[in-house]
This record gives structure tokens, C-alpha cells and sequence, in this order.
């Protein structure tokens, strides 16, 4: 009789006992929930860094609108291509004493040019106080160093002549020395107040362009990936 009452007994304790137990999901389906998960967020965060590089270009692109007046474009018949300087500076080309400008080309480049009278040379090396900046050297080719009368000119452009007039922009307020160097006798000159804001001002309408690019390049970039996400995340609802 004790087995008899003890059955029922055993078979309700297993079935309430196991109500009780919760059934684990698989791993594969907890990774799915993740990477789903993750998906999401990745989306989330490429429209926030979207609206956030949208903002920065459009404050770069007013800040362009408001440095484009101030420059003069100059077509001279004796160069091949056009530029645009600061302005007043337009009648200093092309130089005719020692003196270091800069322009900024049609393709929006930055060129720094540097005239030597009475010498020659191949480079420039500036310094304020206890700074330096150095440009590369452009050798001797009657294209971008080239010699006329008793004047040497020579053309830097690059990351190099990029340094240079970044250090100028950041040093305006301070005295800077401009060596020429690569000739046979060294030769200095004081960068005048002029040409420091001039060229300040050049570096900097060309940094603005150049950072407006750089968002303007990113912006698709950004667009793709929030389109890759979503198409993962499209496909993986259809494969379920």
C-alpha cells in the first residue's frame, strides 16, 4: 500500500519540480541576439558620428565663405596656371627681392615662395625663439627652383611647406628668422609683420579647405556603413 500512496506523490513533486526549471536558449541563438545587438548600436553610432560630421562641415564650409574675399585670384601670363593670393599681395608677383609668400593654387593647394637676391639656395629652415620648422629640399631645375638675373625663387609645396606655414600661423605675434639654405653663403631675413599675416592667412583658408574635404569624404563613408548594418540586419530577419 506505501508504494501505492508514495506514486502519485512522486510524479506530482517531478511535474511541479520541473515547471520550475527554465529552458536554457542554445548558444548559437544567444550569439545571434548579440550580434543583432551589436548591429544596432554600430547603426546608432554611424548617424550620431553622420550628424556630427554634417555639423562640422557646414561650420567649415561658412568659415570658407567668410576667408574667400579677402583673396585676389592672379592669371599672369608667364605662369602657366592661375592662384590665389592674399589681399595686396597680388602685385608682388613675381618676386623681385628676398622674401618668402605664400598662394594657394586653383586646386586648392598651398605653396610657400621663397626669393633669395644675390644668392642661391635650396631649402628654408625657420625659427621662433627656441622652435624650428624646415622645409624639403627642392633641387636646383629652372621649374620649381629657378634663377633670374641675381634672383633665386623656389617653389615648396607638400607636407614640408604645410609645417612651415602652420608654425608661421601659430608664431605671428612673435619674431621669426627665415635662413636660406643649400647656397654657397647662408643668408636670413626677418619675416615682416605683413608677410606673416599673409601667409597666416593663406594657411589657414587652406587648412579650412582641406578639413572640409576630409568631411566631405566621410559623410559617404558613414552613409555606407549605417546601409551595410541595416542590410545585415534586413537579411538576417529574413532568414528566420
Amino acid at each position: 500500500m506505501k508504494k501505492i500512496i508514495l506514486l502519485p506523490i512522486l510524479i506530482f513533486l517531478l511535474i511541479s519540480g520541473g515547471a520550475c526549471v527554465r529552458l536554457k536558449k542554445p548558444d548559437s541563438a544567444q550569439k545571434h541576439e548579440q550580434w543583432v545587438e551589436s548591429l544596432n548600436d554600430s547603426v546608432d553610432l554611424y548617424k550620431k558620428q553622420a550628424d556630427s560630421v554634417a555639423d562640422a562641415l557646414s561650420s567649415m564650409k561658412e568659415k570658407v565663405a567668410r576667408l574667400i574675399p579677402d583673396f585676389t585670384h592672379v592669371s599672369n601670363p608667364r605662369e602657366v596656371d592661375g592662384y590665389y593670393v592674399y589681399k595686396g599681395w597680388a602685385s608682388h608677383f613675381p618676386l623681385t627681392s628676398t622674401s618668402l609668400v605664400a598662394r594657394i593654387s586653383e586646386n586648392e593647394g598651398l605653396e610657400l615662395i621663397a626669393a633669395l637676391s644675390g644668392g642661391v639656395f635650396n631649402q628654408i629652415s625657420l625659427s621662433s625663439g627656441s622652435q624650428s620648422v624646415s622645409s624639403a629640399i627642392v633641387p636646383h631645375d629652372q621649374a620649381l627652383n629657378y634663377r633670374a638675373g641675381n634672383i633665386n625663387t623656389v617653389c615648396f609645396s607638400g607636407a614640408e611647406a604645410d609645417s612651415v606655414a602652420a608654425f608661421i600661423a601659430a608664431n605671428k605675434d612673435s619674431a621669426i628668422t627665415v635662413n636660406f639654405v643649400g647656397g654657397a653663403r647662408g643668408a636670413s631675413m626677418s619675416l615682416s609683420p605683413e608677410a606673416k599675416e599673409m601667409i597666416a592667412a593663406s594657411w589657414q583658408l587652406y587648412s579650412t579647405q582641406k578639413e572640409s574635404h576630409r568631411l566631405e569624404k566621410m559623410l559617404p563613408l558613414l552613409s555606407r556603413k549605417v546601409d551595410l548594418c541595416r542590410r545585415m540586419l534586413h537579411e538576417s530577419d529574413s532568414a528566420r
